[in-house]
């Protein structure tokens, strides 16, 4: 039976300070998000690269089907999960921008999106649940033609470069308004704080409020902030992460919303925007510390991002954050895990 969870999640000051110090020394890099395999040119139209963004983010959440990695070929390049997603989406891009139009994406079909995000090579395999996605971009259409005028900087004059609500006056911010939208509805945000990353790097938008900027909690964060140790849970919460109970979606957003604050302080003592060191937090989630096979157990790999463009001082095939991770030596601490649960969250 799913484990419903109150209070059960506290903040480890000591190991947020801890990490944020190791942070600061390793000082790891940022992307501009400007990959010409994922992302649309500098010279392309602003509407239409909010828009690209806007869209996509509604549907980057857990890619592979049941049993399968969603991952293949795509003419010479080789992509995986996210980027799997992303690449196909700009060859749309590049292919047919007017699909990116709201009016196109409010009629979108399951037919469409399965044709969007499926790969024959090596083998053939489809996005988990298009149906899902579908829906998720059909009401995005609708409401952004509804409520905006089809223009994602519309929305973004009304929330006045601010993110949150403004005190005086409770005129609604950017998160406010995103929520409206099925695909951002996520209490804990993370999908709204992963397309206000993609606008402030990319210049689209300036905002007033910076000292409300999240990180964006996702599966890879969660499991880091469980392994280091920046956020401590209850024993029924640990054993049911451990042995990867299912969990109930009020215990993963107050459980994410925790993390989300520990990051908060780790990004003190960093000195650097939480939105930064989420670029860094990502990669080393879906590549070193792994569900299964942590670096800290397998040994690196030779083909390293992290390494190779996050990091300035190379790691030499040791976890770079292995002089403050309670998991690095420990089994039980290493066996806790991000909530099992079915989600478009993230």
């Amino acid at each position: 039976m799913p484990i419903s969870v109150d209070n059960l999640v506290e903040i480890s000051t000591v190991q947020s300070q801890k990490l944020g110090r190791l942070l600061q020394e390793i000082q790891p890099g940022i992307e501009d998000f400007l990959n010409p395999h994922l992302f649309p040119p500098l010279n392309a139209d602003p509407e239409e690269v909010a828009r690209f963004f806007f869209f996509v983010t509604s549907i980057d959440h857990r890619t592979s089907p049941p049993d399968q990695s969603f991952e293949g070929s795509v003419g010479d390049e080789y992509f995986q999960g996210a980027d799997l997603l992303w690449h196909l989406s700009l060859r749309m891009f590049q292919q047919d921008s007017h699909l990116f139009h709201p009016q196109e994406m409010a009629n979108i079909t399951t037919k469409k999106v399965k044709n969007w995000f499926t790969v024959n090579h090596p083998k053939r395999v489809t996005i988990r649940n298009p149906e899902e996605r579908a829906i998720l971009l059909r009401n995005c259409g609708q409401l952004l033609t509804e409520k905006y005028h089809g223009s994602v900087h519309t929305l973004l004059q009304v929330a006045n470069h601010r993110i949150t609500t403004e005190p005086k006056t409770h005129h609604p911010g950017l998160l406010q308004l995103l929520s409206e939208f099925k695909a951002y509805e996520d209490p804990a945000n993370k999908k709204s704080f992963l397309f206000l990353k993609f606008l402030l790097r990319r210049n689209l938008w300036e905002i007033t409020d910076n000292d409300h900027v999240q990180i964006p909690v996702d599966n890879h964060l969660t499991r880091i902030a469980l392994r280091t140790g920046i956020v401590t849970v209850s024993s029924v919460l640990a054993n049911a992460l451990r042995k990867r109970s299912p969990v109930v979606p009020e215990t993963d957003i107050a459980l994410r919303r925790k993390i989300s604050r520990a990051f908060s302080i780790v990004g003190e003592y960093a000195r650097r925007s939480v939105l930064e060191l989420d670029d860094f937090f990502w990669h080393f989630g879906r590549q070193c510390c792994l569900l299964d096979d942590p670096i800290c157990v397998t040994g690196c790999t030779s083909k390293c991002y992290v390494s190779t463009h996050l990091l300035k001082v190379p790691c030499h095939g040791v976890c770079p954050l292995n002089s403050v991770c309670l998991a690095y030596e420990k089994d039980r601490q290493r066996a806790l895990v991000e909530p099992k649960l079915e989600t478009w969250y993230y």
